[in-house]
């Protein structure tokens, strides 16, 4: 009889792995990771991930590839992404979406954001999907789509939004139409515009796309 086989994709925190396999050993995990599409992607994993995480600023996740055969009681991982979650402050300006607001639509989304606003600008604190990267490695990347990894991602911030409360996540892209399109047509809309920061060098252009989507 052939063994069944059970699949599925499998998230781990980076505390969880530090704490259970030790600083050298995550380290050598995480070198494992490359994403030559996105320089920045890969060396926030190995450069900065850790340190991000230790400090609280953000956590990361790591995602696996799980095939397990169940007559067996064997199973294989392969580790096909990550995402990085965080708490940030942003400005949300009245000309948003590439135009200027009505009263009406500006006060409505203000509510929406259950946040206090002036007349050109609302500040809130949001869930900041940092970084969201699949595995390159021996080809890892084509056990999960980018649609999977972002899921993921969402569903994650869903989670801590129950938790700790907050009524918006955002992201931020190069200027790039593929990625525009993937986020919006994932529920997200532009609201501004950043310059890079010093440290930002792997990445092209010299600013970044700010989008942010309503937690329902």
């Amino acid at each position: 009889m052939e063994p069944v086989v059970h699949s599925e994709f499998k998230t781990i925190n980076l505390d969880e792995m530090l704490t259970q396999l030790g600083e050298e050993m995550t380290k050598s995990i995480l070198s494992s990771f490359s994403c030559p599409k996105n320089k920045d992607v890969e060396n926030f994993l190995k450069e900065k991930a850790i340190l991000f995480s230790q400090q609280d600023y953000a956590k990361t996740y790591l995602v696996f590839w799980e095939v397990k055969a169940s007559e067996f009681g064997e199973s294989k991982k392969e580790f096909v992404g990550y995402y990085s979650i965080a708490m940030k402050p942003i400005f949300i300006p009245r000309e948003t979406n590439l135009r200027k607001l009505n009263a009406k639509e500006w006060r409505e989304m203000c509510r929406k954001l259950n946040t206090r606003s002036s007349e050109k600008e609302c500040f809130l604190s949001a869930h900041l999907i940092g970084q969201l990267g699949k595995n390159f490695t021996d080809g890892n990347n084509n056990l999960i789509s980018g649609q999977d990894l972002l899921t993921m991602a969402m569903d994650q911030v869903d989670k801590v939004r129950k938790l700790s409360g907050g009524k918006v996540m955002y992201v931020e892209c190069e200027k790039k139409e593929k990625l525009l399109g993937f986020y919006k047509n994932n529920g997200f809309e532009v609201f501004g515009e950043r310059s890079l920061d010093r440290d930002e060098t792997d990445i092209e252009g010299s600013s970044l796309m700010q989008l942010f989507k309503y937690i329902d």
